[in-house]
């Protein structure tokens, strides 16, 4: 964690009255980050050991007999969460099942602790990349333009997306995507043209 220097400190906490406690609030707020990353690991392996259950022949038997019809996206609604941190959840608790000494390597390594930043670390073979490196890579490949289409428009079941990143790449590339793109563009030529 952040240490200030005590004489700093003083002189701050003597000039600047709502100084006094921000240490002590921010040790709080640190420490609460760190709990809650424990929290969501936890939570993480429930999620991911459920949500396997529920694809199981097991589970998908039980809600029949229950009477339940759900689909992927109804079950991630239970939890309450976008589809990317439901699968971000999903893929910590795979971790947490089966290398929970990888999420204690990362919880060594690092005192701002996420999900993503877990996942990450694990992908790297356990090593953390540098902040610099980090910032340099965010400022190297920005998004520069984003298309995307809902499957009901695609009438398919899944959705489309590309993005052009400021390094030339191109995310998302595939059939899909590509037919819906040129499907826009010819509807966006006829309404210019009409």
């Amino acid at each position: 964690m952040s240490q200030i220097n005590r004489n700093l400190e003083e002189l701050l906490e003597n000039n600047v009255a709502e100084f006094n406690g921000a240490m002590a609030m921010n040790l709080d707020v640190q420490t609460a980050v760190m709990n809650t990353f424990d929290v969501q690991v936890k939570l993480s392996l429930k999620m991911h050991l459920t949500y396997q259950w529920w694809k199981s022949a097991e589970g998908k038997q039980a809600m029949e007999y229950a009477g339940i019809v759900m689909t992927t996206e109804d079950f991630r609604d239970i939890w309450g969460y976008k589809k990317a941190f439901f699968s971000e959840m999903i893929n910590l608790g795979k971790i947490r099942e089966a290398q929970s000494n990888k999420i204690s390597e990362y919880k060594d390594s690092t005192e701002n602790r996420s999900v993503r930043g877990c996942l990450k670390f694990v992908k790297n073979g356990g090593a953390e990349s540098d902040e610099e490196s980090e910032s340099e890579s965010a400022s190297a490949s920005t998004t520069l333009m984003t298309f995307s289409a809902k499957a009901e428009a695609l009438e398919a079941d899944k959705g489309a997306s590309l993005r052009l990143l400021s390094d030339g790449k191109i995310e998302g590339v595939n059939a899909r995507s590509i037919e819906a793109l040129e499907m826009l563009l010819a509807k966006a030529k006829e309404q210019l043209n009409a």
